[in-house]
This record gives C-alpha cells, sequence and structure tokens, in this order.
C-alpha cells in the first residue's frame, strides 16, 4: 500500500470515527408521532383484531408503511430519529400519511429526509407531493414503487358504535393492528391547533401510530390518525411545545380518546393533494421554552419573574429572517448577576410576551395559535407586545409554517 493510499484510509477512518463520536455524545432520542404527556403506562391495553376485523387487518397490513425520519447529519445513525406510519393509497405508490409526521422544523442537526418500509421489508425514498396542515393530512411519492398493494378508500363514513382497527407502529411493534369502535363524529379538537371535524376512537393508540390507517370491517380506510388525549389521573396535562400532538383530558369514560382524520374515495382534501396542493398554516415565528419560563405569562402568578402588568405568550426562540424577526420580536434570555466577590445576586430576565393580535387578547399559546389560525399566509397583523412596562405595537406579515421553520 502507498503512503497516499495509508493516508486516505487513514483519514477516512478519522472522520468515520469522528462522525459516530458525535452521534453518540448527541444521542437523539429517536421522535414518535404523538408526544406523550403524563404515565406511559397508564395507556390502555391494546385490543388485538379478531373475526371479520382480524380478516380486514390482514388484508390492510401489506399496504402499510414504517415511515422513518432521518438526518442528513447523522447518516451513519441505524436507528431512525423519529417513526410515524402511512398506507399506499394507490398502485403507482403514492402515500397518504399524517402531515406532523413529515412536518419539519425539529431540533435534530442537518437535512432531514424521509423513507418507509413495508412488512416485506422493502424500503422506499419519500417525496412530499402535498399537504394540508389545518386537516393534518400529506400525500406522499414513494420512488420506484410500481403495482404496489394498497388500501382502497371508503365511499361514506362509519356509523357510531361500528368496529375499526387502526395499524401502527407504537409500543416498538413493526406494523399491528389496534382494534376499537368508532365513538363519535365530526368531533372539534381540544386545542387550536389540533384538526377539527375528526373521528374520535376507543382503539389504544400510542407514539408512532400517528399517519397510520384506520380500517373497517371491509378493508377499506375511513381515516388517518391524527393525535389521542389522555388524562391518566383525571387531570389536564400541561401543554408543551413539541413536533407532534400532546395528549390532554377530554371527557371520555376512561380518561382516554385517540383522533383521525376521515377519508373518503371522493373527498375533495384529497384532490387537491394530489393537484400538488400545499396548505400551510399561518405562523408568527417563534418557538416557545428555551429558558425555564413556562409558555404562557400570567401576572396574577408572582412565582415567577416579573414580565408586566399584562397576561400573555412569552416568545422564546425567534426564527432568524422570519416574520417575527423582521417585525422586531427578541429571543428571550436571562442571565445570573454576580457581585464584585462573585456572589450570585439575581437572575436577569428579557422578554417579549404577546399580549394581543389585532385586538383580540391571547393569555394562552391556545388563544395565540386560535387568533393566527384564522388568518391566512402573507396577511399583515398587528401585535401588541409587552416588554417589562412597556407596551409596543408591531406590524407583522404572517408565514407559512413549513417556509419559516424550514423544508
Amino acid at each position: 500500500m502507498t503512503r497516499a493510499r495509508s493516508l486516505r484510509l487513514l483519514f477516512l477512518l478519522l472522520a468515520l470515527a469522528a462522525a459516530l463520536l458525535f452521534y453518540h455524545a448527541y444521542q437523539p432520542a429517536p421522535r414518535s408521532a404523538l408526544l406523550v404527556q403524563g404515565d406511559f403506562a397508564a395507556l390502555p391495553e391494546v385490543v388485538p383484531p379478531e373475526g371479520a376485523l382480524l380478516d380486514a387487518f390482514r388484508g390492510a397490513r401489506p399496504a402499510s408503511l414504517q415511515i422513518e425520519i432521518g438526518s442528513s447529519a447523522l447518516a451513519l445513525a441505524r436507528a431512525p430519529l423519529g417513526v410515524g406510519t402511512g398506507f399506499f393509497i394507490s398502485a403507482d405508490g403514492l402515500v397518504l400519511t399524517a402531515y406532523h409526521v413529515v412536518d419539519p422544523g425539529s431540533t435534530f442537526p442537518g437535512e432531514e429526509f424521509l423513507t418507509a418500509v413495508g412488512p416485506s421489508g422493502k424500503r422506499y425514498a419519500l417525496e412530499l407531493v402535498g399537504f394540508d396542515a389545518y386537516l393534518d393530512l400529506a400525500l406522499l411519492q414513494a420512488e420506484g414503487a410500481e403495482d404496489v398493494p394498497y388500501l382502497p378508500l371508503a365511499s361514506r363514513p362509519p356509523a357510531v358504535g361500528s368496529e375499526v382497527v387502526a395499524i401502527g407502529n407504537s409500543r416498538r411493534d413493526f406494523l399491528q393492528g389496534r382494534a376499537g369502535e368508532v365513538r363519535r363524529l365530526n368531533v372539534r379538537a381540544v386545542q387550536a391547533q389540533f384538526a377539527d371535524g375528526t373521528l374520535e376512537l376507543s382503539a389504544a393508540l400510542a407514539p408512532g401510530d400517528s399517519g397510520g390507517p384506520v380500517v373497517n370491517e371491509a378493508g377499506e380506510a375511513v381515516g388517518v390518525v391524527s393525535y389521542i388525549a389522555f388524562a391518566p389521573r383525571a387531570t389536564s396535562s400541561v401543554p408543551e411545545p413539541g413536533l407532534f400532538p400532546l395528549l390532554r383530558t377530554v371527557p371520555s369514560d376512561n380518561g382516554y380518546a385517540a383522533y383521525a382524520v376521515p377519508v373518503a374515495a371522493d373527498a375533495a382534501s384529497l384532490a387537491a393533494l394530489r393537484a400538488g396542493e400545499q396548505r400551510d398554516i399561518p405562523v408568527i415565528g417563534f418557538s416557545l421554552g428555551g429558558t425555564g419560563l413556562r409558555e404562557s405569562y400570567d401576572p396574577r402568578n408572582q412565582s415567577g419573574a416579573w414580565l408586566g402588568r399584562f397576561p400573555g405568550v412569552v416568545v422564546g426562540n425567534v426564527a432568524p429572517g422570519g416574520p417575527a424577526d423582521r417585525a422586531g420580536l427578541r429571543n428571550a434570555l436571562q442571565r445570573q448577576i454576580f457581585d464584585e466577590n462573585g456572589n450570585f445576586v439575581s437572575v436577569q430576565t428579557r422578554v417579549d410576551v404577546i399580549v394581543s393580535v389585532d385586538g383580540e387578547r391571547t393569555p394562552t399559546f391556545d388563544d395565540l395559535v386560535s387568533v393566527v389560525r384564522r388568518k391566512q399566509v402573507g396577511q399583515e397583523v398587528e401585535l401588541v407586545v409587552q416588554r417589562g412596562d412597556e407596551l409596543l405595537r408591531l406590524k407583522l406579515e404572517l408565514g407559512g409554517k413549513r417556509s419559516v421553520f424550514g423544508g
């Protein structure tokens, strides 16, 4: 072996070792499509499909897919950074899933990429065709897919009380069935950032099932798993920012319910996705958290830092170059103050609090999302921002979430 070849091999081995060292030091926990709040053990037990429902599951499983999220910066990692579910709806490889499964803007480094694997072990690279962030639906194309098994879409919605089986990847079960029944139709979401008009199910879904098909006894897809609600001790979970829907108290017999976006063969929403429509939601352009402060500020709660006279939403990290950044909103900062002897004195806090949007008060993050979602991408709004004892009026043009946070 020549000296030049030896040096090249040594450089390659060093680069590989450095990449592996970075990965293991970073240790990203695989994210699952559905963010859990509370005790995992309190989730209801899975009910396996039986009888006609078992036949429907066996017929639908070959068309189901585990969707995996990878990162170009961690391409050497064997485990995916995130796992969701999807399913083929055409022989030429169109894949339907929940939009939040493929929504960009994660904290993982590098550009994300999507792959899918079916029960046979065959893998596909995925390309986004269209999405509807309001409905939480996305359509993708599996590259190289030819004459694949696919699920027919139902011609009408399911009846309340009808039995269904959802297919997903939760609990480290690869594309398994979770039986249940339809509890309610056209349900209003418990939080503004979730889809309205959903099916409420009793199936024991969990992180990793998002985007999976909900199948009736005839083997037709009637819905796409979107989010779940959970009250392990009959108490509401505290809302936190995240990539995926969180669990929240709902009125149900056991404090648990799952929700799916209904789909039908003649739905206008699917026609729009097939045509490549990308319906994004408007955003101000900041994320919550990062400072130890709560997402919402209430001056009546004196346990935290004093941020002003009015309640509102705490601005955490402002997206560089986004609407909030251009309008002059600032990142939240906290720093410790010490005296000349090095003794700790206090914590200095610099925080912007959004008090209202276009005259509508926004005391909580859910209130803020509700107001902003009624606007359009590109629409100008006026924010009242509390900066200590000062109130600022800032004009801001709302951006699309996908363009502001990447994708």
